[in-house]
């Protein structure tokens, strides 16, 4: 019976040396974020699917400089345009200085016709009154003149 005994194998489970790994999971997400991807990416057209229309040549002309415009406010609130008085209205906001808004006007359209930048010098005395700057200042914004200098004050002076 012993030697029954000893013939008799114990169970032991296979042991595999190359463990797996289950990469599905993995395989799954690399195409999500692939449609991910290309889902969201925007395609840039190539310059011949443009359609552009090149410009003739233009014989070279001499453009018309165009100087700045100098506003001065005075301590009794006048004001004058390249020292041109403007008159007053009794309006409000921009409608203050209609003559202004129209001169400004007009040398807006000049500097956009002649592709150059609208510039405003506008120089307050301290002593002027707040309301008259504002006007001038109302005025400037509804032509939309941008390009604007600020001069006089008294800490520019010291």
């Amino acid at each position: 019976m012993i030697k029954a005994m000893a013939k008799r194998k114990r169970y032991r489970p296979d042991v595999d040396n190359d463990p797996e790994l289950d990469i599905s999971s993995l395989v799954d997400v690399a195409f999500l974020l692939l449609i991910y991807f290309l889902v969201t990416s925007t395609l840039r057209p190539d310059e011949t699917d443009l359609s552009i229309v090149l410009p003739s040549q233009v014989p070279n002309e001499n453009p018309l400089d165009i100087d700045p415009i100098a506003i001065v406010i005075g301590p009794d609130g006048s004001v004058t345009y390249n020292e041109e008085p403007i008159p007053l209205s009794g309006g409000s906001g921009a409608d203050r200085l209609p003559d202004l808004r129209q001169r400004l006007k007009a040398y807006k359209e000049l500097a956009d016709g002649t592709n150059q930048q609208a510039m405003v010098t506008v120089k307050a005395d301290d002593a002027g009154k707040t309301q008259r700057f504002i006007d001038v200042v109302n005025a400037l914004a509804s032509v939309k003149i941008k390009n604007v200098t600020m001069t006089g004050f008294r800490d520019e002076e010291k």
